[in-house]
């Protein structure tokens, strides 16, 4: 990663970081001012809101326009179609580069597009063109170099850029690239358990850049949804872990490793749960929450004992009486804290609640949204804003 975007990154986290211990009370607006003065932040940024809308007109035009035109290309010169779209990914991978770097853009929304964008017309060239120098090769073969393929570039662009959804797509061509070579599933299992570690220990060092911070959480993320799925007892009965490989997968295995399948599914997501509350990391609380629906999920398709809706709604009943439990013991504790948890949204940062409060006024403000009322005014009730978990900014 560019060393200049690292320290910009770094600097922006901790005026963000600011803004929550300004918000909470902890500091006052001379204090943050002074932090903020202290760490200026050179970038271009934009909010949330508008960086999404500037990367959906981006990969809009851009792909409208040099989509016609590598169509035309194509119908004229087949042999140079490749080359140009190559080219072009390539253009757009120097683009994204100049403006990281010269331009100095961070978070803007253009950036973002040119690199999904480039990356995408590059690799699609690069394939391209190997299928027509090796036309009528291994099927099989092919996919692999492709899956491979994206591993690389992707994973490349992740470190380079430090976007964390490209490791995550890189993690995912990974696991199915992993699963389509002999042992997979055993890869699935191992990789994981090797890996999880590691990547929460780059999560949480202050020595690692904030954008690779986050790409280790995704990874961690992708890895143990991965470990879950080769240890889960339905896709261990339904082998589709070997499915990916092609072919008709052998049901006819031996049934003595079933008891170890059963135990994980059931016992993977509690382990998962403790470590994220022990470690005090959100995202993996809402893994291992995730991962008990679904295990429960899966304990009703094999033993019957209720419909599905009233097993779904007996677990959500269970988990909204355990959030309003935990909520309860932990606001009775000396300064509404206990072992060093919260339930307090002290440092949390309002900027994702503030987008989807903009995003949901932009769209009642749509005609069509409009045309839904009945024309009278009406009765309008101002909302309301509710706090959640307490979280802590690591800079």
């Amino acid at each position: 990663m560019r060393t200049d975007v690292a320290e910009a990154d770094r600097r922006f986290e901790v005026r963000r970081a600011a803004r929550g211990w300004s918000r909470a009370g902890a500091i006052d607006e001379k204090t943050k001012a002074t932090i903020d003065a202290a760490y200026p932040d050179d970038r271009s940024r934009l909010g949330p809101v508008f960086r999404v809308l500037v990367f959906g007109f981006a990969f809009m035009a851009v792909n409208s326009f040099f989509g016609t035109f590598v169509a035309i290309l194509a119908s004229e010169l087949k042999g140079a179609a490749a080359v140009v779209v190559l080219m072009f990914g390539g253009a757009l991978i120097l683009a994204t580069e100049f403006m990281v770097g010269s331009m100095k853009r961070r978070q803007g929304g253009l950036e973002a597009a040119t690199a999904v964008l480039g990356l995408g017309y590059f690799l699609g060239g690069l394939l391209w063109l190997i299928a027509q120098v090796g036309s009528g090769g291994n099927e099989e073969a092919f996919i692999n170099l492709a899956l491979g393929l994206f591993v690389v570039l992707v994973g490349a662009a992740a470190y380079r850029w430090g976007y964390w959804f490209f490791a995550a797509a890189a993690a995912v061509a990974l696991f199915i690239l992993l699963a389509r070579l002999p042992l997979g599933r055993l890869s699935w299992m191992v990789i994981p358990l090797i890996l999880a570690p590691v990547l929460l220990r780059a999560s949480e060092s202050v020595k690692v850049p904030p954008a690779h911070r986050h790409s280790a959480a995704a990874l961690l993320v992708v890895s143990l949804v991965f470990l879950y799925l080769a240890v889960h007892l339905g896709s261990w009965d339904e082998r589709i872990v070997e499915w990916l490989r092609g072919g008709t997968p052998n049901r006819s295995s031996s049934l003595a490793l079933r008891p170890f399948f059963v135990a994980a599914t059931a016992l993977l997501p509690v382990v998962i749960l403790v470590v994220g509350v022990v470690r005090r990391h959100r995202f993996l609380i809402n893994l291992g929450l995730v991962a008990i629906l679904a295990s429960i999920v899966t304990l009703r398709f094999y033993v019957h004992v209720a419909p599905l809706w009233v097993a779904l709604l007996a677990g959500g009943f269970v988990a909204v009486a355990v959030a309003l439990g935990v909520s309860r013991y932990l606001d009775a504790g000396d300064d509404k804290e206990r072992h060093g948890l919260t339930a307090e949204p002290l440092f949390d940062d309002d900027d994702k609640r503030s987008a989807l409060e903009v995003a949901a006024s932009i769209a009642s403000s749509t005609p069509a949204a409009r045309s839904l009322g009945t024309g009278e005014p009406g009765f309008q009730g101002g909302g309301g804003r509710s706090g959640g978990a307490g979280a802590t900014e690591r800079i």
